[in-house]
């Protein structure tokens, strides 16, 4: 099935899914009028016939939205960890986005970025990669944008990335962390620029100042319209079958 047409349909599903539980709460929380029966076998009937009700109408959703999330769509070559201030899952996240956001943008970005904190699992095991497992790396519904900024904006980002230790960077990027401040900050080779104009794909999040990236707030963006993890899904499905690889490469450096 095509992606695009499988996607819409699982959003239906679980849009479906989630209007159900909504509704299940506002019924729960409802003001209700019940007859005093002190007999506890009765009471327990009840709840028991509401669960099995529940059960049977959650259960055609739940079968097709467990089937969906354990579908396979891309294996690894290896584990991919975690870490400051730089990591094989950090590079491999950040490298996906910066590709799939040139595709959509349809010109080049001169790098892309994301927080550490978005990452929501440590690792990423070797070997199959499911559906669910990458809604478990990013279950945020942030979208994509790519920001048009000066040299001495960019130089702001790196200096946030540095007072965390660091953030995944794309590989156009490296640069040194020396008491919690960037530099020798280099963007594809050379020397950053104060006041060149770069563009930067990264969530809307952090381009509507997550993260204390406050000063992004005003900045010039392109949105893509697509939802960071979707660009994700279809990176992984791209690959078609070659195992994903990433290693840590030096782009980010503690100087002690």
């Amino acid at each position: 099935m095509d992606f695009g047409i499988w996607y819409l349909e699982f959003h239906l599903v679980m849009n479906r899914f989630f209007t159900f539980l909504i509704l299940i709460n506002l019924a729960a929380c409802a003001p209700r009028i019940h007859y005093i029966n002190t007999s506890s076998e009765y009471i327990k009937a009840e709840e028991t016939a509401n669960d099995t009700e529940i059960a049977e109408m959650i259960a055609p959703y739940k079968e097709r939205l467990d089937a969906e999330m354990n579908t396979v769509i891309g294996n690894t070559a290896k584990e991919l960890v975690k870490a400051k201030p730089e990591s094989p899952m950090g590079n491999w996240l950040a490298d996906l986005i910066h590709k799939k956001s040139e595709d959509y943008y349809r010109s080049e970005i001169d790098f892309a970025l994301v927080n550490y904190g978005g990452i929501r699992i440590p690792v990423l095991a070797e070997g199959e990669v499911t559906r669910g497992k990458i809604f478990e790396l990013m279950p945020f519904d942030n979208m994509l944008v790519v920001l048009e900024i000066n040299g001495a904006t960019v130089r702001q980002i790196f200096g946030t990335m540095a007072a965390n230790g660091g953030w995944p960077i794309s590989q156009q990027v490296a640069y040194v962390i020396e008491n919690e401040l960037p530099v020798n900050i280099l963007i594809n080779g050379e020397a950053l620029d104060d006041g060149k104009i770069y563009k930067v794909a990264l969530s809307d999040y952090l381009a509507n100042g997550g993260d204390n990236l406050f000063f992004l707030k005003d900045k010039k963006r392109n949105n893509l319209g697509v939802l960071f993890r979707d660009a994700m899904f279809e990176y992984i499905v791209e690959q078609d079958g070659d195992a994903m690889d990433a290693a840590v490469e030096g782009r980010v450096i503690v100087r002690e």
